[in-house]
């Protein structure tokens, strides 16, 4: 029914909406832990970046990023181009593929922020510029890829519940599907000889014979009883 979830949509609801939440979370968590020009080590004209949390948070935010996406991509029918799972009106599958699209395309942005972010983060030694200093992730990298992400999930599920839905026509129409097809054989009343009123039946038409007298004392006609012996025939 139309503007009702099922049990299924609520479950990929659930567990997309789940994800892209904790893939923004770490997100956030990765811009606030990022390393900063103090966190730096310089000397001998290369750079040493320290261990960092922010690497291990925005890979795991990337990873939980695409699975969200695969799960919706899988479900959801290819944003609504491979297969349909019910009769979406031309509305509602309209916004809905212009969702999932949009959703991708936030989504790929995201992952590549979070990729690149965690790549500058990641511990060891590097050379240093031209001007003899570090290479430090600009502010809000991660923070930019955590939005797009939010936006990247609820475009997702938007989507996913749009194209999964019916209308009030294809709802009612289902159930007649096939519905004018009778089925079993046909039965026809039973048919009793016409009655000629005391005429005899023309030659053509089939002789059937009388039925059984039924009653107290009934007996076939014109049955012959035998006479009792020691009286005289009349």
């Amino acid at each position: 029914m139309a503007g009702k979830m099922d049990k299924t949509t609520k479950i990929v609801v659930a567990v997309v909406g789940s994800l892209g939440l904790l893939s923004t979370i770490m997100g956030f968590s990765a811009e606030g832990t990022k390393l900063t020009a103090s966190d730096v080590l310089i000397g001998d004209g290369a750079c040493y970046y320290p261990r960092n949390s922010s690497l291990a948070l925005a890979i795991c935010a990337a990873l939980f990023l695409v699975v969200a996406q695969v799960i919706f991509a899988a479900v959801g029918g290819c944003c609504g181009c491979c297969k349909s799972r019910t009769m979406p009106s031309e509305k509602n599958r309209i916004i809905g593929v212009v969702c999932a699209v949009v959703s991708w395309i936030a989504a790929v942005i995201a992952f590549a922020l979070f990729v690149d972010g965690a790549a500058v983060n990641g511990e060891g030694l590097r050379e240093t510029d031209t001007f003899g200093q570090c290479f430090i992730l600009k502010d809000g990298i991660f923070a930019g890829a955590a939005i797009l992400t939010l936006a990247a999930t609820a475009l997702g599920i938007t989507s996913y519940v749009l194209l999964g839905r019916q209308t009030d026509a294809a709802a009612a129409a289902a159930p007649k599907a096939g519905g004018g097809i009778a089925m079993g054989q046909p039965q026809f009343p039973q048919q009793s000889p016409p009655q000629w009123y005391g005429q005899a039946p023309p030659p053509s038409y089939p002789q059937y014979p009388p039925p059984p007298a039924q009653g107290y004392g009934a007996h076939p006609p014109n049955q012959q009883f035998p006479h009792p012996q020691g009286h005289a025939q009349v």
